[in-house]
């Protein structure tokens, strides 16, 4: 068998991997139960690695829920499309790993065709004396109960954790810039023409 020495000649010369990341996110696929309506449901089980020391750091559970009641998210629409974020634990705190499992659902929510729209249930379920709304609260989530935002804001800014009494379930959204609709922009050129022919006509 005869071999080809240009071969060894195009392996040598391709470009060098980039650099690893530090943190490696995998993915499985599981089959979870919907704990408030009994039902079984296929959800994404987002693990990572610290690539420097090889050791596991956290999980994050998501679902791309379709058409999802909006109640207490994203009110100002009756349903929407939006990733859930079901459970998001980390080994360690203030590593910034839970920052990047943000940042990697709002990448999930846009491959899913979810828009950026992230939920989240905030509650003290896996941390009593931390409950996760000050870390949702700080990445940018908000909720429809201004009350509470103003009192999470309220400890972010003073460096203390809330109070017990307001760390009941809680659903955080992040907001989106919403693109208008077809109707709204209509509407939008209408206005602005009359608008500059008015000014024209002042003028």
């Amino acid at each position: 068998m005869k071999i080809n020495p240009n071969c060894y000649y195009s392996i040598l010369n391709r470009k060098p991997i980039q650099q690893v990341p530090k943190e490696l996110i995998y993915t499985l696929k599981a089959v979870a139960t919907d704990l408030t309506t009994g039902k079984s449901r296929v959800v994404n089980v987002h693990n990572m690695a610290d690539t420097a020391t090889g050791h596991y750091v956290g999980q994050m559970v998501t679902q791309a829920r379709k058409k999802v009641d909006c109640t207490y998210i994203y009110p100002n629409k009756i349903t929407c499309d939006a990733l859930e974020i079901i459970r998001l634990i980390m080994e360690e705190r203030r590593m910034g790993y839970g920052s990047k499992f943000i940042e990697f659902a709002k990448h999930e929510s846009r491959k899913k065709g979810c828009e950026g729209r992230v939920f989240a249930l905030a509650s003290r379920l896996y941390d009593r004396n931390h409950p996760s709304h000050i870390f949702y609260r700080k990445k940018g989530f908000t909720s429809v109960n201004p009350k509470i935002n103003k009192i999470l804001d309220e400890c972010i800014e003073q460096g203390k954790d809330l109070d017990i009494e307001y760390a009941d379930n809680l659903f955080m959204y992040l907001p989106v810039k919403e693109k208008p609709s077809k109707v709204s922009r209509v509407f939008q050129k209408i206005k602005n023409f009359i608008k500059n022919l008015f000014n024209h006509n002042v003028h």
